[in-house]
């Protein structure tokens, strides 16, 4: 059998030969840089070689940096928009918190405190607006501290209240119901009237308001506080029209409410006090006893 590889005389020989002469380039070069040229020359043509190498590996850079540039704007812009609507909820209350400050300074020298109110965001899930009845679906139930009875506001204004609690998601009524109402304050006049739904997400009813109250188009109505459902100083609805028939002693008023109801995305649960459970239902017993 033919070996594979042969080693011969005349090839030691010719390996002997290219190690002196490389030596020989070597110290030629490095003495009197003959050799400049062909070394430029050279570095210059593989130079794009050498761009192509670095291609998969700048590539590979790039996505992550991208990536992960993409991954912190979305957790920031999302804390963000979070933290938009727990403020834009905090400030509806100003204007009201405003005119009661300046009164209570007049009266007691003395600052009102804004309460803290323990708030939660939570997601919709789905919509019913049928005209008989206006529900929605949202994310929190009983296991997030949800309770029957709970206010439920939006960046702008009121939205409704929660009707039904399950483990891990409610649902609730919203202002637009027809079966939904609430005792309604006048935020110029504090003039107080019902407001009530009128099966339409754009529209809602004041009924009860005389024809001699003062009330205009554009005032706003905001939470009374004094129905036990929600909280004061919360907006609810801006006056759109106001009709007055003949031989009828109130306003037929139309308001429309400051948070849009078919188009919300998000909303806030308040716990405006401890909510009746059986334990505390039982120590409310036991005080009394």
């Amino acid at each position: 059998m033919k070996p594979l590889f042969t080693f011969d005389p005349s090839t030691s020989s010719k390996l002997l030969i290219l190690v002196i002469l490389s030596v020989v380039i070597m110290t030629i070069d490095h003495r009197y840089q003959h050799l400049q040229i062909v070394r430029q020359s050279l570095g210059t043509a593989i130079l794009p070689l050498q761009y192509l190498a670095h291609v998969p590996s700048a590539i590979g850079e790039w996505l992550a940096d991208n990536l992960a540039q993409r991954t912190e704007l979305i957790d920031s812009n999302e804390t963000l928009r979070e933290q938009a609507l727990f403020n834009q909820a905090k400030l509806q209350r100003l204007a009201l918190l405003e005119r009661e400050n300046a009164r209570l300074r007049q009266l007691l020298d003395s600052p009102v405190q804004p309460s803290d109110e323990k708030v939660l965001i939570a997601e919709i899930l789905s919509v019913d607006l049928h005209p008989f009845k206006q529900l929605i679906s949202i994310n929190k139930g009983s296991q997030h501290g949800a309770y029957q009875g709970q206010p439920v506001v939006g960046a702008k204004g009121i939205i409704g209240q929660v009707t039904e609690v399950f483990p891990f998601h409610s649902n609730a009524l919203l202002i637009s119901d027809p079966n939904h109402a609430l005792l309604a304050e006048n935020n110029r006049t504090n003039l107080r009237a019902l407001l009530i739904g009128s099966g339409k997400a754009d529209r809602v009813q004041i009924i009860n308001v005389s024809i001699s109250a003062d009330v205009r188009v554009g005032d706003l109505f905001h939470t009374s506080g004094l129905d036990g459902l929600y909280p004061p100083g919360y907006p609810i609805a801006e006056v759109t029209t106001i009709n007055n028939n003949p031989g009828e002693a109130f306003f037929q008023i139309e308001a429309r409410p400051l948070v849009e109801l078919d188009t919300i995305r998000e909303v806030l649960l308040l716990w405006t006090e401890q909510p009746v459970t059986e334990e505390t239902a039982a120590e409310k017993d036991a005080d009394r006893q």
